[in-house]
């Protein structure tokens, strides 16, 4: 997953926080844009879910967000 040369960041994906409330909609951003915004969540745990069905578990978005700061 941490290989940037394949790494699609302008994917649609949905960033979800567990527990969370689902009484609203989850916007859809790009995968930079959800990989970014999870490293903010302070309560919960967060999970990207992609336009392809892929679901992003916790260590993979680390992995993301630590090859983002690399390049």
């Amino acid at each position: 997953m941490t290989d940037r040369t394949r790494i699609d960041w302008t994917a649609p994906a949905q960033l979800v926080v567990w527990p969370g409330e689902e009484t609203e909609e989850r916007p859809v951003t790009t995968l930079r844009e959800a990989v970014q915004a999870a490293g903010a969540i302070a309560a919960g745990v967060a999970w990207i879910v992609l336009a392809d069905g892929r679901i992003l578990r916790p260590g993979q978005i680390a992995e993301l967000r630590a090859a983002m700061t690399s390049g």
